[in-house]
């Protein structure tokens, strides 16, 4: 016979509600950020995965596992996708930046001849 599920307790301080608040209105932030966080406000207010799945539009394993990733990691490095397997990259952070910094102005530097 099956058993009924049990609901996974997420517990956050009120810090971690504002911060995720803030992100879900944001409009300057990642879009899966912005659903993650959603996901995580809407299962405090009903601990059902189907439930806020229903509500976002979403597949209800989608917000099963952002709550499982919330109760392994938190709530808000929860939000940030997870490292991916393979090669590193070879520019680091900080020589993209410089990019951005010197980068080629629109208008000028070289043009490749066709």
């Amino acid at each position: 016979m099956a058993r009924w599920r049990q609901a996974v307790e997420l517990a956050m301080t009120d810090e971690e509600i504002g911060s995720l608040t803030v992100i879900t209105r944001s409009r300057s932030e990642a879009a899966r950020r912005v659903q993650r966080a959603r996901m995580l406000l809407a299962y405090c207010e009903s601990p059902s995965f189907y439930a806020v799945a229903q509500r976002l539009g979403a597949h209800h394993q989608t917000v099963q596992r952002c709550v499982e990733r919330a109760l392994a990691y938190g709530p808000l490095p929860a939000l940030d996708d997870r490292p991916q397997p393979g090669k590193k990259p070879k520019i680091t952070p900080e020589a993209k930046a410089l990019v951005g910094v010197f980068g080629v102005r629109e208008g000028q530097g070289t043009r490749l001849s066709a």
